[in-house]
C-alpha cells in the first residue's frame, strides 16, 4: 500500500521525509531500514563480529582499511546560524523594522475569512497552539503592510508561518520548526569552559532547567555567596526578573513573618517534598510544577514577602512562558491582597498561577522582550542616533554624475583668430602645411566645408592614406576661427582605441605647432587646457559625457572615425547622435569610413550626403601563401612535417596527387599560425633588403605576439628592435613603435594597428589573417573567445599599412582561395557581446523610453534574446527593479566606466568598508592578466602563483601579489629590484602600472560621485575596516558577480575514509574527483591557470567567477571560494520551504538549493529587506560612511565573517 495516498497531511509529510532519508542513506546504513528489524540486528551483529575478528588477525601489509562513502549529487550544503549570532540578528531586525517601516498606509482585506479558517486548520495540523493561530489570523486580516509584502511573494499559509516563526520565541515553536539539535536555545543549553568546576556546572545546569538564561546565572555565580546558597540565587534572580533591587540587607530582613504553609493545602494539591526543604506542586490546568523552598530556621524562615525562593519546571512549556508566570506570581506577592482570607501560601500561589495561565490560553503567549526586559535590558537609543545623519559628512554633496572636465576659454573670437594667424606665419608651420597639402583630403577641403555648412550630417568615405582622420577636423576648426567663430568651436573626434586617440592627437597637435588647440581624453588620461578646441577621445568617453544629461550642449561638432569597424560603442554613439540631432539644433556630425559599406551609414542618417576621397598609397605587392611558402624558411616546423608526410610512403605520386596534396598542406598551414615561417620571412627581408625599415606583423592575440617575438629574436639576434603593440600596453610602451631607429624595426601587433595610426617607416606587412573575437550566446549565457578569419575589409586595412609612405609588400599567410571565402565585413560587435552595459546606459540616458524599442532603432539592432538576457541580468544585479526602473545602485553603476558587475563590486567595496582590495580586484579584472604565462614555463608560473595563494581565490591571490609589489615600492626599492621581483614571479610590470593607474581612476570616479569624502584616500582606515576580513571581501566579490556561481561536488564514491582504532578519518579527495556545476547544473571546469585548479581541500561548497567561456570545455576564470551567507545575503531571491525545511536561491533562470532550518531563511529574508532598504537610503543620501545606521550592516558582517557560526560577539 502506498501510505502517502492515505495518510493525513501532517503524517504524510513526515512519511515522505523518512522515505527521502531512506533513499539517500549510504550503503552502510541501509540495515536501519530493513523490514525485519530482528534480522537486521542479527546481520549487523554478525558483520561486527567478523570485523572484530579480522582486526585481531595479524596483517602482512601496511595498508589501512578503506571505507567508501557516497557523496554524490544528493548531498546539499547546509547553512547554520549559532544561537548567539541569531539573538543579535533578531535584535537588529526588530530595531530595523521600527527604523524602516513599510511605506504603505492603508492595507486591508488581505485574506478572506474562509481562507483564514482553512489556514487555521493547517496551522493546527503543523502543531501551532490556538493562541498562536489566533495571532496569525489577526495578522492576515489586519491592516498591515508587512502582511501585504509577505503575501506578495508567498501563499497565505507561508506568510502566516513566516510571521509566526519570526515573532514567536524559538522555544515555543512546534517541534517541526526547531533545528535538529536545539543548541541555540539560551534557556535549555549552555557551554562550559574547562576552568568551570563541577559544582558550578551543576548549579548552572540546574538554573537553566528552571528556565533562567545561562548568561545571567553565570554572572551571579561569579560571587561565591550564591554558589552554596540555591535559595538566595533564586530570590536574587526573581527580583531581577520583576525589576526590583536585590539588596542583601533587605533579603536578610526578618521583620516580616513567613507565609503559612498549610498541610491541608499541600495534600489537596497532591504536592510532595522531594527533599526536606523543597516542595513541588503540580498545576491542575497546565503541565507545570511549582517548586517552593521552605525553611523553618528561626534566624531566616522563608518563604516570606522579602524572600520567596521559587521556580517553575515543565518538560513542554517554554522557559520564557514559565518566567512570565513566575514574574506575575512574584509581583502578586508584593500586594496586600495576595493572601485571601483562609488561604496559605500554596493556595494563593496556585490560584495566581492558574489565573495567569488562563489568560495565556485566551490571549496567547506573552512577548519575549517584555518578559526579558529586566533580565537582559535592551539598549535605549537616543533621538540623535535615530534621526537622519546626513550632516555627519558635511563635505558630502548630493549624488551627481561624473561630467567631462570643463575648461572655459576666456579669449574673444578676435584673440583666437589673431593667435592662430601668428602660428600660420611661422616657418615651421608653413613647411608642415606644404606636406599636408599633398594629401588627397586637402584637395576636397572646400567641398567638405560646403557640404557641412548645408547639412547637419556628412558621411566621408576615404581610402587608407587619404588624410581624412588628421585633416578634416582641422578644416572645421580653421574655418570657424577664420570666420570669427572660434569661441564656438568645440570639436570632438572619436577613435575606437586609446592608442589611435593618442597617436592622432599627437600628430595633429604637432601640425599646429602644439599651440594648445588639440587635446585628448581616454579612460585613464586627459590632456587638455582652456585653449583646447579639438579633442580626440575614445568612444566610451563621449558616451559617458552624453550620459551627464546636457545633450552635448557645449559641443559644436562630433566627428566619428572608423565607423565601418562596427564596434558596439560606436553603434550606440550613432544611435545617441541620431536622437540628439532632434533636440540639439546646433550639433553637426561627420561620419568617417573606409571605402566599404558606407551606403548603410548614409541611409541611417536620412540619406546624408557622401563625400568620397581617394586614397594615396604607394604601390603594394601582394604575396599569398602559395607564392612564397617554398622559398621562405624551408626549415620551419610545418615544412619539416610536410616533407616527412610527402616521403613517408616511399612511393612516387602522380602530378595530380601532388597538386592535391600541396593544396591540402596550404590549407592546413593557413589554418594555423607558423611562427617559424614568420621568423623566416623576417629573416629573409632583413638579409636581402637594400635599406632598413619597418616590418608590421599582425597576430590575433597577446600570447601569439609573445611566441612570435621569441621566434623572430632567435633568427635575427640584435640586428633589429622588436616591439609588441596591443591595447593592454601603457601609453609609453605603445609610443615606442613610432620612434625612429637606426636598426630594423619589427612591430608585432594585434588589430589595434589596422586603422587610424601610421607608422612612417613600415614597408612590409605580414598578415596572418587571424583575429580573436568574443562571440556571446545569450541562450546559454556563454562567451567564446574565437580565433577566426578576418574580413576582406580588415585585410585591405592591414595591407594599406605597407604603402603609406613608400612602396611596400604585404605577405599574406593564407591562400587566394582562403581570401575569397572571407566575409566582406566583420559582424557588428553588438551581435557578439553581452549587452548589460549598453542596456543600463540607455536606460539611464533615456529613462522614459522603452529600451528595446530604442535599441530597435540602432543601425543593426541586437537580437531580442540578447536584450532579454541583459535585462534579466541587470535585475539580478539590482541595477533595475522588477518594474524596469533604474535603482539608486543602478544609477551609480551606469556612471562608472567599467563592466556593470565590477561597478557594483566597487560600490559594495565602499559600503562594506573593504575598498583597497576591491579597487585592486576591479582594476586587475579591467586589465590584462597580472601573471604572464609563457607556454614553455607553465609549471614555473603555477609555482609562482602558489607563493601568493590567499584564501582559495584567484582574485585575492592577485591582490597579494600586487600588494607585494607596492610594498617594495613603499620601501624605496629601485625599479630594477622591483622588475627583478616581477620577473622571478612571472608578474607583468606593465600590468602592475596599469592596475595602479586604474585604481586611482576608479577612486577618483567614486570621489567625483560624492560617494567618498574628498579628504580620504584609498588607504584611509574609514574605508578599510573590513579589508583584512577575507569572508567580507569574498562576499563583496560574489555580490558583484552574481549570478556567476558554481557548485562544488565530490565524485560519487570518491570520498574514502581510513579505519583507525578510534574510528575513521577522511582521506583528502583528489583534485580530479571534485566536480563543478553551474546554476543550471551544467558541468564546468576551472581554467588550468587558476590557483584552485589542483585544490584538494575545498573549504566551501560554492565558487563565484568573473567569466565563463567555451572552447572544447566550458571554463571558469578568476574563481573565488565563497561562504554560504554571501549567497544568502547578496545573491538572488531566497524562498523558504516552511514545511520540510530548505532554501532556494533564485537567479532569473536557475536556482541553488540549500539545507536550512526555516527560521534561518526567515531571518535572512528580513535582514536582506532591511539591508536593501539601508543600502538604498545610503545611496540616495550619499552618507555610506554614517556609523549610526550601520547596525544592519554590522550583523551582515558578523554573519559573513564566521559564515553564521559563533565568533567574537
Amino acid at each position: 500500500m502506498n501510505l502517502q495516498l492515505v495518510l493525513p497531511p501532517g503524517p504524510r509529510d513526515y512519511w515522505n521525509e523518512l522515505a527521502a532519508e531512506h533513499k539517500a542513506a549510504p550503503q552502510h546504513l541501509q540495515w536501519m531500514y530493513t523490514s525485519d528489524p530482528f534480522a537486521a540486528k542479527r546481520e549487523f551483529e554478525e558483520r561486527k563480529a567478523r570485523s572484530i575478528k579480522a582486526s585481531d588477525e595479524p596483517t602482512h601489509s601496511n595498508k589501512r582499511k578503506v571505507i567508501e562513502i557516497s557523496t554524490g549529487s544528493k548531498s546539499i550544503p547546509e547553512v547554520k546560524m549559532a544561537s548567539d549570532i541569531r539573538e543579535l540578528v533578531e535584535s537588529a531586525i526588530k530595531r530595523g523594522l521600527s527604523r524602516y517601516p513599510d511605506t504603505e498606509d492603508d492595507v486591508s482585506n488581505l485574506v478572506s475569512d474562509d481562507d483564514v479558517k482553512n489556514i487555521s486548520k493547517q496551522l493546527s495540523t503543523l502543531g501551532f497552539s490556538s493562541g498562536q493561530i489566533r495571532l496569525a489570523a489577526s495578522f492576515l486580516t489586519g491592516t498591515s503592510s508587512t502582511a501585504a509584502n509577505l503575501l506578495s511573494t508567498s501563499t497565505p499559509l507561508e506568510a502566516a508561518i513566516e510571521y509566526l516563526v519570526l515573532h514567536i520565541p524559538e522555544c515555543d515553536l512546534p517541534q517541526r520548526f526547531l533545528p535538529s539539535t536545539n543548541s541555540s536555545n539560551p534557556f535549555i543549553s549552555s557551554l562550559h569552559s574547562g576552568s568551570d568546576d563541577v559544582e558550578k556546572r551543576w548549579i548552572v545546569e540546574k538554573a537553566i532547567a528552571a528556565g533562567w538564561p545561562a548568561k545571567i546565572v553565570k554572572e551571579y555565580l561569579s560571587d561565591d555567596k550564591f554558589l552554596n546558597n540555591w535559595p538566595l540565587l533564586l530570590v536574587t534572580l526573581g527580583k531581577r526578573l520583576i525589576g526590583e533591587d536585590s539588596d542583601i540587607s533587605e533579603l536578610s530582613d526578618t521583620s516580616t513573618n513567613p507565609y503559612p504553609i498549610d498541610q491541608a493545602e499541600v495534600e489537596a494539591y497532591d504536592a510532595s517534598f522531594v527533599t526536606e526543604s523543597e516542595l513541588v506542586m503540580p498545576l491542575f490546568s497546565a503541565p507545570i510544577k511549582l517548586h517552593v523552598f521552605i525553611s523553618s530556621d528561626s534566624q531566616l524562615a522563608f518563604p516570606r514577602p522579602s524572600f520567596i525562593p521559587v521556580y517553575l519546571s515543565s518538560a513542554t512549556t517554554p522557559a520564557y512562558v514559565r518566567l512570565h508566570l513566575l514574574g506575575r506570581l512574584l509581583l502578586a506577592t508584593g500586594s496586600d491582597s495576595f493572601l485571601e482570607e483562609g488561604e496559605g501560601f500554596c493556595l494563593a500561589a496556585m490560584r495566581t498561577l492558574e489565573e495567569e495561565w488562563a489568560k495565556i490560553e485566551t490571549d496567547g503567549t506573552p512577548d519575549l522582550s517584555s518578559v526579558m526586559q529586566y533580565l537582559i535590558p535592551q539598549r535605549n537609543y537616543t533621538p540623535n542616533e535615530i534621526e537622519s545623519t546626513s550632516d555627519l559628512f558635511l563635505n558630502f554633496g548630493s549624488k551627481k554624475k561624473r561630467e567631462h572636465p570643463r575648461f572655459y576659454d576666456k579669449r574673444s573670437n578676435a584673440q583666437i583668430r589673431a593667435e592662430y594667424l601668428d602660428v600660420c606665419r611661422q616657418e615651421k608651420y608653413t613647411a608642415l602645411l606644404f606636406a599636408r597639402e599633398k594629401l588627397p583630403a586637402f584637395q576636397y577641403k572646400d567641398v567638405f566645408l560646403e557640404m557641412l555648412n548645408c547639412h547637419r550630417v556628412v558621411v566621408v568615405v576615404g581610402d587608407t592614406g587619404c588624410g581624412k582622420t588628421t585633416q578634416l577636423p582641422q578644416f572645421i576648426l580653421d574655418s570657424l576661427i577664420l570666420s570669427n567663430r572660434g569661441s564656438e568651436a568645440s570639436i570632438v573626434v572619436t577613435q575606437p582605441r586609446r592608442l589611435a586617440a593618442i597617436a592622432v592627437a599627437s600628430r595633429v597637435s604637432a601640425e599646429r605647432l602644439d599651440d594648445g588647440s588639440v587635446g585628448y581624453s581616454i579612460r585613464d588620461e586627459i590632456r587638455m587646457t582652456e585653449k583646447t578646441k579639438l579633442l580626440f577621445c575614445t568612444t566610451g568617453v563621449i558616451l559617458r559625457r552624453m550620459a551627464s544629461g546636457n545633450g552635448l550642449q557645449n559641443v559644436s561638432h562630433v566627428v566619428v572615425d572608423e565607423v565601418h569597424e562596427r564596434a558596439v560603442d560606436c553603434d550606440i554613439l550613432l544611435l545617441g547622435l541620431k536622437e540628439l540631432l532632434r533636440v540639439n539644433p546646433n550639433l553637426r556630425v561627420v561620419l568617417m569610413s573606409a571605402t566599404m559599406n558606407h551606403e548603410k551609414f548614409a541611409k541611417y542618417f536620412d540619406n546624408a550626403p557622401k563625400l568620397e576621397i581617394p586614397g594615396f598609397l604607394y604601390p603594394i605587392t601582394d604575396l599569398y601563401l602559395e607564392d612564397f611558402e617554398h622559398t621562405v624558411s624551408p626549415g620551419s616546423h610545418l615544412s619539416r612535417v610536410e616533407n616527412n608526410d610527402d616521403n613517408k610512403d616511399g612511393v612516387q605520386q602522380d602530378n595530380e596527387d601532388v597538386a592535391s596534396s600541396k593544396g591540402s598542406r596550404k590549407r592546413r598551414r593557413a589554418n594555423r599560425i607558423d611562427y617559424e615561417l614568420i621568423a623566416g620571412i623576417v629573416q629573409n627581408i632583413v638579409a636581402t633588403a637594400k635599406k632598413s625599415g619597418g616590418i608590421l606583423v599582425f597576430l590575433p592575440g597577446v600570447q601569439e605576439i609573445r611566441r612570435c617575438i621569441s621566434a623572430v629574436r632567435s633568427k635575427i639576434n640584435d640586428t633589429a628592435d622588436v616591439f609588441p603593440l596591443h591595447a593592454n600596453l601603457t601609453s609609453d610602451e605603445q609610443n615606442r613603435v613610432f620612434k625612429n631607429s637606426s636598426k630594423w624595426k619589427i612591430i608585432v601587433a594585434t588589430n589595434v594597428a589596422e586603422t587610424s595610426i601610421t607608422i612612417d617607416d613600415v614597408i612590409y606587412v605580414i598578415d596572418t589573417g587571424k583575429v580573436k573575437e568574443v562571440h556571446y550566446d545569450p541562450e546559454s549565457n556563454l562567451s567564446r573567445l574565437d580565433e577566426c578569419w578576418i574580413s576582406r575589409a580588415a585585410g585591405r586595412q592591414r595591407r594599406g599599412r605597407a604603402g603609406r609612405t613608400q612602396p611596400g609588400i604585404c605577405y599574406k599567410l593564407y591562400t587566394r582561395e582562403d581570401e575569397s571565402n572571407m566575409e566582406d565585413f566583420s559582424e557588428p560587435e553588438i551581435h557578439r557581446i553581452p549587452l548589460e552595459n549598453i542596456v543600463l546606459y540607455i536606460k539611464t540616458v533615456y529613462e522614459s523610453q522603452d529600451v528595446k524599442v530604442l535599441l530597435k532603432r540602432a543601425i543593426d539592432p541586437p537580437k531580442d534574446t540578447a536584450m532579454e538576457r541583459a535585462w534579466k541580468t541587470l535585475v539580478d544585479l539590482g541595477a533595475l527593479d522588477s518594474t524596469g526602473k533604474t535603482t539608486p545602485l543602478g544609477e551609480y553603476i551606469a556612471t562608472l566606466p567599467l563592466d556593470v558587475k565590477l561597478a557594483k563590486m566597487l560600490v559594495f567595496g565602499v559600503i562594506f568598508q573593504c575598498l583597497e582590495p576591491i579597487l585592486t580586484i576591479t582594476a586587475c579584472l579591467s586589465s590584462k592578466p597580472l601573471f604572464v604565462s609563457p607556454m614553455d614555463k607553465r609549471d614555473e608560473v603555477n609555482q609562482a602563483k602558489a607563493r601568493f595563494l590567499h584564501d582559495g581565490s584567484d582574485l585575492l591571490t592577485n591582490v597579494r601579489a600586487y600588494d607585494e609589489c607596492m610594498r617594495l615600492r613603499a620601501q624605496g626599492k629601485s625599479a630594477s629590484v622591483i622588475n627583478s621581483f616581477c620577473e622571478e614571479n612571472f608578474i607583468s610590470p606593465s600590468t602592475v602600472q596599469s592596475v595602479t593607474s586604474l585604481r586611482n581612476d576608479f577612486f577618483l570616479y567614486l570621489m567625483d560621485l560624492s560617494f567618498i569624502p574628498q579628504s580620504l584616500e584609498p588607504s584611509s582606515p574609514e574605508l578599510n575596516v573590513n579589508s583584512r576580513n577575507s569572508n567580507v571581501v569574498k562576499a563583496v566579490i560574489m555580490g558583484g558577480l552574481w549570478p556567476n556561481v558554481a557548485r562544488i561536488r565530490v565524485r560519487e564514491g570518491a570520498q574514502k575514509f581510513d579505519q583507525v582504532q578510534s574510528g575513521t578519518i577522511a582521506r583528502d579527495v583528489k583534485a580530479r574527483d571534485y566536480l563543478m556545476y553551474d546554476m543550471r547544473d551544467g558541468r564546468v571546469f576551472l581554467h588550468p591557470g587558476s590557483v584552485l585548479f589542483n585544490a584538494t581541500n575545498w573549504k566551501c561548497d560554492f565558487v563565484t567567477y568573473f567569466s565563463k567561456y567555451q572552447t572544447d570545455k566550458v571554463f571558469l576564470r578568476d574563481a573565488t571560494q565563497i561562504p554560504l551567507y554571501a549567497l544568502l545575503l547578496l545573491g538572488g531571491q531566497v524562498t523558504i520551504n516552511h514545511i520540510t525545511g530548505g532554501l532556494n536561491i533564485y537567479s532569473h533562470d536557475s536556482l541553488l538549493k540549500i539545507k536550512a532550518w526555516p527560521r534561518i531563511g526567515i531571518l535572512v529574508n528580513q535582514l536582506r529587506r532591511l539591508l536593501d532598504e539601508q543600502l538604498k537610503r545610503c545611496l540616495e543620501r550619499c552618507d555610506v560612511l554614517s556609523n549610526v545606521d550601520r547596525y544592519i550592516l554590522d550583523e551582515f558582517i558578523r554573519l559573513i565573517t564566521h559564515d553564521g557560526m559563533s565568533g567574537n560577539v
